[in-house]
This record gives C-alpha cells, sequence and structure tokens, in this order.
C-alpha cells in the first residue's frame, strides 16, 4: 500500500501542474460532476475542507443537488410558504466553487404525500406524491426553477421512488410518465430553456440463469432487466418532450454480484449507453452509477484500484455515448462503497484528497461528447485522449508501460502525459 500511496502523491503532484487540455477560447461543458448529499463541505468550518474545496471549484464541473433531501430542508413544508433557505446555501456553494448546477426534483413535503402540512417526516422521503398532488410538486419545480435561473438542467424524479406497482410486480410507469409531464409542462412554461429529463430509472442487471424479467440486452456482465427498460420505452413514447434521458446503475447483478472480472464488467455501461441512445435518440445521462467490486472487504476509499476502476466505467460510458456522469456523492462514506474525492473531515483532521480527485478535475477540463478512447492490445491501459494531454490507467496489478515512454504506470497507477 505504500508503494500504491506515493505513485498517487505522484499523480497529484504531476497532474495538478499539468495544464488544462482546453482549446483557447473555446468553452468545453462539463460531462462529469458530482451529487452532493446531506455531508458535503459547506457543513464544516473552512479551514478543514480547504483541498476539498480547491478539488471541486478548480475546474469548472456539474454538481447536482437534490431539491429536498440530501443535505437540503422541506422548501415548501405548508402550501405556499416556501423555505429555500438550506437550498439557497448550497446553491450558493455551487456559485463560489464554479460548478454547473443541476438540480434533481426530487423529495415531495409532507402534505404532497398524506402527511400534515407544517410538518416533514423525514422516513417518508422516498415517497411520492400523491396524483392528486402533480400538480402541487410540478408548481414547486417551476418555483425553483424561476428561483434559481442558473440552473439549466433538472432532472424530475429519482429512481420512480415510491412509484412501483406492487401487484403487477413492475414500476408504474403510467404515474411516473403523468408526473413527469406535469414537472415538465410547468417548468418549461416558466423557464424555456431549461433542459428537463427523466426517468432516472435504475437499469438492474442480473445474472443470465436469475433473471426474472430478461431483455435483449446483455453481456458478460449479466442481463438488463425487462421491467426498467419498459419504463423508458412508456415514457418515451408518452412524455410531453425530454431533452436528455437520465437512468442508473451499476456493473454488479442483483442475484450473483459481479459475473465476470470488475473491469470487465465496466463493459455494461458502453452496451447500455447506446442501446439506450439508440432506443431513445436522447443524450443519455448516467445520473448514478456504481462499478462494482468484487465480493469481498471493500476496497478502502484511499485505494488506487478504486480510482482506476471508476475511471474505467467512465471510459466506457463515455464510449457508448454518454452524455452526462455523475458521481454520487464527492466525500467518502462507509455506506457506499465507490470512489469519492476527498475523505471527511474529522475532529483532528482534514479532509484530504482521494486518488480519484484530480483525474475527476482533470476530466471536467477536458473531455466531451467526442474525446476519443483507447485500450490497449491487452486491456492493461486505458487513455481518455484530450487535445494536448491524455489520461492514462493502468487497470492492472502490475507494472505497465506506454508506447514511447520509459517511466512504468505502477499498478492501478494514474497519469496524465502530453500528447506528442
Amino acid at each position: 500500500m505504500n508503494r500504491f500511496r506515493t505513485a498517487v502523491a505522484a499523480l497529484l503532484l504531476s497532474t495538478a501542474l499539468a495544464g488544462c487540455d482546453r482549446t483557447a477560447g473555446a468553452e468545453l461543458e462539463p460531462v462529469v460532476g458530482v451529487t452532493h448529499t446531506q455531508d458535503s463541505i459547506d457543513d464544516y468550518p473552512p479551514e478543514q475542507t480547504a483541498d476539498a474545496t480547491a478539488a471541486l471549484g478548480t475546474r469548472p464541473m456539474i454538481q447536482n443537488q437534490y431539491l429536498m433531501g440530501w443535505g437540503v430542508g422541506n422548501p415548501e413544508p405548508s402550501p405556499g410558504v416556501y423555505d429555500w433557505s438550506s437550498l439557497d446555501q448550497r446553491m450558493a456553494l455551487m456559485s463560489t466553487t464554479h460548478g454547473v448546477p443541476v438540480l434533481t426534483l426530487a423529495g415531495a413535503p409532507d402534505w404532497m404525500k398524506g402527511g400534515r402540512a407544517g410538518t416533514t417526516d423525514w422516513t417518508t422521503l422516498d415517497s411520492a406524491p400523491t396524483r392528486a398532488h402533480y400538480g402541487d410538486f410540478a408548481a414547486l419545480a417551476a418555483a425553483a426553477a424561476a428561483r434559481y435561473p442558473q440552473v439549466r438542467d433538472f432532472q424530475v424524479w429519482s429512481e420512480l421512488k415510491g412509484l412501483y406497482a406492487d401487484a403487477a410486480n413492475r414500476w408504474d410507469y403510467e404515474d411516473y410518465t403523468d408526473l413527469y409531464n406535469a414537472v415538465y409542462d410547468a417548468v418549461k412554461k416558466v423557464r424555456p430553456d431549461a433542459r428537463v429529463g427523466g426517468p432516472y430509472v435504475v437499469l438492474d442487471t442480473w445474472s443470465a440463469a436469475g433473471s426474472p424479467a430478461p431483455s435483449a440486452v446483455s453481456g458478460p456482465w449479466g442481463v438488463v432487466d425487462q421491467r426498467a427498460l419498459d419504463v423508458i420505452d412508456y415514457w418515451n413514447a408518452h412524455k410531453h418532450g425530454a431533452d436528455f434521458l437520465a437512468v442508473d446503475g451499476s456493473s454488479g447483478t442483483r442475484d450473483a454480484g459481479l459475473t465476470t472480472d470488475p473491469f470487465r464488467a465496466t463493459e455494461m455501461f458502453s452496451t447500455v449507453t447506446s442501446w439506450l441512445r439508440t432506443r431513445t435518440g436522447l443524450p443519455v445521462w448516467w445520473s448514478e452509477f456504481y462499478p462494482t467490486q468484487p465480493a469481498g472487504p471493500p476496497w478502502p476509499a484511499d485505494s488506487p484500484q478504486l480510482a482506476a476502476l471508476t475511471l474505467d466505467a467512465t471510459a466506457q460510458a463515455l464510449r457508448g455515448g454518454a452524455s452526462r456522469l455523475l458521481l454520487w456523492q464527492p466525500q467518502a462514506s462507509a455506506d457506499v462503497p465507490s470512489a469519492a474525492l476527498w475523505t471527511a473531515p474529522t475532529a483532528d483532521r482534514n479532509a484530504t484528497l482521494l486518488p480519484l480527485a484530480v483525474p475527476w478535475e482533470w476530466l471536467a477540463a477536458t473531455v466531451d461528447t467526442e474525446t476519443a478512447i483507447s485500450y490497449s492490445p491487452s486491456g492493461a491501459v486505458l487513455e481518455i485522449i484530450g487535445n494536448r494531454e491524455a489520461l492514462a490507467v493502468n487497470l492492472t496489478a502490475s507494472d505497465q508501460t506506454l508506447p514511447g515512454q520509459t517511466a512504468a504506470l505502477p499498478p492501478y497507477g494514474i497519469r496524465v502525459t502530453t500528447r506528442r
């Protein structure tokens, strides 16, 4: 592990010194970013989060926040009574760190889902508004869109939470689409410039033998659940409009975990992205994406192997034509075994950067939907190729040397190189 940490330290130094790979005068719209949750840098004293703040704001990247929950309070605790204070705070964080803001229109006040006005029961956060209150939720979404003109992109609801038809054993895509259309119409009325998308469905995968609803979309990583694809097909056929398609998923199956090597399983993101683009004709957002680790103890947050796996999954999604990828919570926590950008501050230790932090900054500043993705013939080394620089990632536990270079990439090492 000491060798790994030395390699990571060298990466942070060399990448921090590397120039921004933008053509002079050109503006890239970032492709990668993060979703803030209940734990983020605005919850700590600034002196504890200086490095994390710099990692978030050195280069503009996408920053997503939920309308309610995940670090934000109830925006309308009673009908017509608004409290934007905590969402204002998150928007201020995005502004001061030069973020490209996104708002996920998810989380409904209690009175929209059978609760009492003036109260907030956080145990019901995953409950959807009742049909009688779809218009009220749409009005709240429109009020948020009008309040935050700096936000251009809006995701409608999240993972169809509260919208499963138990009797039919499928997602209630009819109700979701009605909710989506109400929100779409309301937001577009007050903000014609807004970009609105959905359905933010989880693309569950299963092993070939264990799938309860197999689809034709499959690979060595598993089989996509047809019930999730039915959501997309119905929504796509009945939506009033959409500017992008939002999904989330992981490279491991629900019943058997990984069905192949973790680095080969990331091909799921390429295959599925390509299928979705062809099926819907819409830009594809991975609102959440989770490259799956092998069974056993989770890799530590500071493992370069975890960062390499995340970059491989990102490259595969881009290879399939993805338009956006959002990392769920930039701050590491034990309950989310995925790569993060920094550690949580403690009483005696400030937030420290993790191996993915600087590469994620580089991707935000460099990558667009036309960026070239290259793998070495053996598949051992990934290169994400910008105009002037390339990000090289060793996907193996052995040293790897790139053609034309003398310094080997250590196991799971990551390096920015200047293109000749």
